[in-house]
């Protein structure tokens, strides 16, 4: 079951999944797991999300168990992305890509 608390502090917070992952040291997909329930949180690893967090353990924890309004209010909190938007910001970051490449190269003349 969803993490409803710890989903809406990262959001508050400013952070993607891929932000806290990093900071807590596991894969995106990793953290994405524990956070939509289908993978256990460990004890350390509630610690150190609080931590980067910056709040206390009991202010993101929840136990395993959820009741089915909870997990509908984490709907709320994701929208899905059209599939054009996507494709657009792929094509922006092979853009900036080659930019930053060409940046690099005109700096080394």
């Amino acid at each position: 079951m969803s993490k409803i608390k710890l989903i809406q502090t990262r959001l508050a917070k400013g952070l993607s999944q891929e932000e806290i992952a990093d900071l807590i040291g596991m894969s995106q997909s990793n953290y994405s797991r524990r956070e939509s329930g289908r993978t256990n949180i460990t004890e350390i690893e509630w610690q150190r999300i609080a931590k980067e967090l910056g709040v206390e353990k009991e202010i993101i924890f929840e136990p395993e168990e959820q009741n089915k309004e909870k997990r509908d209010e984490i709907n709320m909190l994701y929208f899905n992305i059209p599939d054009f938007v996507m494709q657009h910001i792929e094509l922006l970051k092979k853009e900036n890509k080659k930019l930053k490449e060409q940046l690099k190269k005109l700096k080394n003349l």
